[in-house]
């Protein structure tokens, strides 16, 4: 699981000719919610993938050189057909 640690915040040197500074705030990193959700879109998303990869489409699939072109046709499956 990956948690957004707190870390802290950075200022850049002047720059030449100018005043101007980058820089970064502090960041305070997840909160224990958070970093729950962001567990459970990881585990949704790894089921997902599994699904998606070892689904049944994929042995009607011819393996000479058309995966490539049936994984485009199964990626835009569900826009509506253009007349």
């Amino acid at each position: 699981m990956t948690i957004a640690e707190p870390m802290p915040g950075w200022e850049g040197e002047k720059q030449l000719h100018s005043e101007y500074r980058s820089g970064k705030a502090d960041s305070p990193g997840y909160t224990e919610e958070q970093a729950a959700k962001v567990a459970v879109f990881q585990a949704h998303l790894l089921d997902l993938s599994i699904t998606v990869s070892t689904h049944l489409f994929w042995d009607s699939v011819d393996v000479g050189g058309r995966v490539e072109a049936a994984r485009m046709v199964l990626k835009h499956a569900h826009e509506p057909a253009e007349a």
